[in-house]
Order: C-alpha cells, then structure tokens, then sequence
C-alpha cells in the first residue's frame, strides 16, 4: 500500500490545516440528526423526530446549490461567514425551545437547514485547482476517508454531551463547531473563488451525472433509516446517548476501508462504482441477522469498510465530468441528492422502526440501492461495448 501518496499530499504547504479545518467545519454533519433525533424523541417520539430531522436535511438539499452559485457570485468568504452566524443562531434557538411547540421545532429545523453552509461542496471543488489531476483521486480517497472522522467523532461526542449535560447542550455544541470551523475555512488562504470563465456557461446538471446523483440518493435513504434503527435497537423506545458510540465504529469501520483505498492505485468507472454499492448495500441487510448489541456493532464495523471507498469512487467520476468551475456545482447537485435522500431515509426510519421494528427497518434500508445498482450493472452489461459504457458512452469516466 502507498501510502505515501498520502504524505505527499499532505506536505503540500497549508493543505494538512485546511483538511483539520474542513473536518471541524463539517461537524454538523456528523452530528445534527443525531443531537436533534435525542432532543425531539423524548417530548415527541421517533416519528415526529424524524419528520424534524427529515424536513432539516431536506431543505439543505434544496438550497445548497443556491448556496453554492451565491459563494460563486458574491464571493466564499462573505457568503460562508454569514451562512455560519445565522446557521449557529438557528441551532440556539432550536436548543432553546426544545420543549416548546412542535412547529416551532420545524422552524427552527427549516432555518438551520436554509443557513447551513455549503462546506462540503465548497472544499470538493477546490481540490481539482490545488493539485494536478494525477493526484487529486489521492484527495478524493482521502477525502472519503476523512469525511468518516466525522461520522466517527460526531455521534460520540454527542452521545458524551448528551450523556453528561443533554441533549439541548449537544445542539448547541453542533451550532459552536460549525460556526468556529468555517470561519477558520475561510481564513485559509488556499480557499479562493473558483476563475470566472468568458465561455458561455456549460450546463453541470445532465443526464450522466443524474445516474449517480440517484444512486447517492439511495444509499443515504438506506444510511439514514439504519441510522434511526441502530438508535432503536441500541436504546428501545427511547433514544439513548449508547446509540452514538455504535454509529461511530460504523464510521471507523469506513474510514478503516477508505485509508485502504486511497492509498492504493484503483480506477473507477460506473461498473465498479455500482458493484460497491451493492456490497454496501449487502452490509446493511446483516444488520438484520445480528444476535445482540455487540454483534450489531461487529456487522456495523465490518460493513463500514464498504463504505468510504464506494464515495470515493462516486466523487471522482463526479469531478471528471465537469470542467474547474463547475465542480462546486455539481458537488452541490451530488449533496442535492444525498440530503433528500437522508430526508427520506430520517422520515421512512423513524416511522417503520415504529411500524415493523429496527430489524426489519435494516431490510428496508438495503433493498433500494441494492435495487438501483443491480440495475446499474444489468444496464452496464445490456448496452456495453468495448469503448462504451451506461447511458452514452462516457459515464464511467464523466458522469
């Protein structure tokens, strides 16, 4: 394994601060569904706690490429620094009137969600113009990878907050991190708007690229409901901080699997990309047969592995097919699909945990992207030719 592709890239001068600072302006990610699921369920139930959770991701999904083309028109730095003050002022407000009405709780979902900044779409985009195109699959296997940090840290420390303090503190914690980070981002001065291009404007959003945005979508729906199960089956009718920690060695397990991958030499095409999709999707269906906690979090450790290289493999078709300064947009086009698909998945999890129980919410979970990448592979082997692949030809090394 080369590692040392790894080394390189991180001795890149200011590349290492700006990957610790992503990760910290990233914290919401891994920890908002979680921290709100723990301070909606005791007063509402997981049902309606999904419905909270579901409608904030949602409306980050629909407003991150608004976001994004206003970071393109108006400038990262002031466009970020006010997203992220208003993001941590509609978190305050959320922990604040944790036992107020329920439609103020949605409210408050809607804001954060409308004011979250685009981070993640932001910093995708800047990797094809810091690094020669040799080594930016380097940075999306690393950036896989370190994206699992997240899912790893997040949920424990909110299951930490939540154990010791509550879970309105693990709220406002989330709003903190997100606020600090992002100024931080923004302070980097390797976080540049992308060149204005005098060519008439390409369309980023087309038919190839929404292939894989649909398969995105349906891993997160399936990622989301196993989220809400795991809390169920760790912690019974009500949500409990033990959850956290099972969900974090989910993380550790794909961050384990995305290290591996990046440091090796691999192409990616639709065909591999669907194939590891499948294996993801056959790791959440194990869920079902586990006997007991611990070996829940034993099959969450070892199906995680999956995970991480299967992104990596989606991020890079992603940037492949759009020129510099498309890529943000498409990345946010890409999150458009994953936030609707956590949308789904936090709504669809809460009410069949409720309906059918955490095991048969793990089956749910698996059987769309199972469905749609066998789809992928019996299409790929239908209209393959030896210079072609799904849909026109190209999507394997664009879309």
């Amino acid at each position: 394994m080369a590692f040392s592709r790894y080394r390189e890239v991180l001795r890149t001068p200011g590349i290492a601060r700006l990957v610790a600072l992503t990760l910290l302006a990233r914290a919401p990610n891994g920890m908002s569904s979680l921290a709100i699921l723990l301070l909606v369920t005791p007063r509402h139930g997981y049902g309606h706690a999904g419905v909270v959770v579901g409608v904030y991701v949602a409306v980050i999904g629909v407003c991150g490429p608004l976001s994004t083309r206003l970071c393109a028109r108006l400038g990262l730095r002031r466009v970020l620094l006010t997203m992220s003050c208003g993001y941590a002022a509609a978190m305050v407000a959320l922990a604040t009137l944790a036992n107020g009405p329920y439609a103020a709780l949605l409210g408050c979902a809607v804001a954060a969600g409308v004011l979250q900044p685009p981070i993640v779409a932001i910093v995708r985009g800047l990797w094809p113009r810091l690094f020669p195109p040799e080594q930016v699959p380097v940075l999306y296997g690393l950036e896989a990878t370190a994206q699992e940090l997240v899912f790893v840290f997040g949920p424990a420390l909110v299951a930490l907050i939540a154990a010791f303090a509550g879970a309105r503190e693990a709220v406002l914690v989330t709003g903190v991190l997100g606020f600090a980070g992002t100024v931080g981002l923004v302070s980097s001065p390797l976080v540049t708007d992308a060149p204005r291009s005098s060519a008439p404007r390409r369309r980023v959003l087309d038919r190839r690229l929404a292939v894989l945005i649909a398969l995105g979508l349906t891993c997160t729906v399936g990622f989301n409901m196993v989220d809400i199960g795991v809390i169920a089956f760790m912690s019974g009718k009500h949500a409990g901080p033990a959850s956290g920690i099972a969900l974090s060695l989910w993380g550790v397990g794909s961050m384990v699997g995305g290290l591996l991958f990046g440091a090796a030499r691999r192409t990616a095409d639709n065909r591999a990309v669907a194939l590891s999709v499948f294996v993801v999707a056959c790791g959440l269906a194990l869920l079902a047969a586990s006997p007991g906690r611990v070996g829940l979090v034993a099959v969450l450790f070892a199906g995680g592995a999956a995970i991480a290289p299967a992104f990596a493999r989606l991020y890079g078709l992603v940037a492949e097919g759009v020129p510099e300064s498309g890529t943000a947009e498409a990345f946010a086009w890409l999150g458009v699909g994953f936030l609707a698909g956590a949308s789904l998945g936090a709504a669809a999890g809460g009410f069949t945990v409720e309906a059918f129980g955490p095991r048969a919410t793990f089956l749910f979970a698996a059987a769309l992207p199972a469905a749609f990448a066998a789809a992928m592979l019996v299409a790929d082997r239908w209209r393959r030719t030896p210079a072609t692949g799904l849909v026109d030809g190209r999507l394997g090394s664009v879309a």
